[in-house]
């Protein structure tokens, strides 16, 4: 983004890369065959649910990082447990107890107070209510996926959601192919490395869910955004104020102790 690319090609390249290896991981475990035995309402829910996880929510988190930074938008993404909590509780009925409740607005406030310029400017810019917009449509995916995949096995759901997500990006490429050839050209290696990164991510995701508790796992998720913070400090020279120190802090204590009320 930094380099010109427009962000719909960086989202489509990526998402891209991240299906091919995804489904290179799942073909190498002599699963392939488990995308064929789907039956049409499996298959369409899971292509929903990469459509909405893994297409719109992260090409409006690109949207934003043409003017915030990543380590906000990665914020945003450890609230996802938070967003999926409360979407769970309206459309699925679950119930939680009153200390999630408020764990959540801590998130919410969190989230305020890392977007603030500073103390005496209470408006919030477009890139927070772009990355807002995000939990909804994560709480929704999640949704969709526990009533109607909960007898799929993660993996399979893994590149289900990538195609999904490459899928409905797909469907702008005739209005921006000049610009994905371009960008492909001029920022090739970052647009394979992130890409490589989602796969990863995921593949490696499905995995520590299969091998630990979820709760730890969900912990280390909410960490992420201290690396790359971390890594922006290091490369890009982000710096936060007092006041986004503590958005940023309550963001992760409220996520880690939802993570444990798990």
């Amino acid at each position: 983004l930094t380099g010109g690319v427009a962000t719909l090609p960086v989202a489509f390249v990526t998402a891209l890369v991240s299906a091919v290896l995804a489904g290179g991981w799942l073909i190498a475990r002599r699963k392939g065959a488990t995308l064929r035995a789907m039956n049409r309402r499996q298959s369409m829910s899971v292509l929903l649910v990469g459509a909405l996880g893994s297409g719109l929510v992260p090409l409006l988190g690109i949207l934003a990082m043409t003017v915030t930074t990543a380590s906000n938008r990665a914020l945003f993404q450890s609230a996802y447990p938070a967003a999926t909590a409360v979407a769970a509780r309206l459309l699925l009925g679950e119930r939680f107890r009153a200390l999630t409740y408020g764990l959540i607005a801590v998130v919410c406030a969190g989230l305020v107070l890392v977007n603030l310029e500073s103390s005496s400017d209470i408006r919030l810019g477009w890139p927070f209510w772009l990355l807002s917009a995000t939990l909804p449509l994560i709480g929704l995916s999640d949704v969709i996926a526990k009533r109607s995949l909960e007898d799929i096995s993660p993996e399979v759901v893994a590149v289900g959601r990538a195609l999904g997500g490459t899928l409905i990006l797909a469907l702008a490429l005739p209005w921006f192919l000049p610009e994905l050839l371009e960008g492909v050209v001029r920022a090739w290696p970052w647009l394979l490395a992130a890409g490589t990164c989602m796969g990863v991510f995921a593949v490696a995701l499905y995995q520590v869910f299969d091998h630990t508790e979820a709760s730890i796992a969900a912990s280390l998720i909410a960490l992420a955004p201290l690396l790359t913070l971390a890594l922006e400090a290091l490369t890009l020279g982000v710096e936060l104020s007092a006041l986004q120190w503590a958005g940023f802090v309550l963001v992760l204590a409220a996520i880690l102790a939802l993570a444990r009320r798990a």
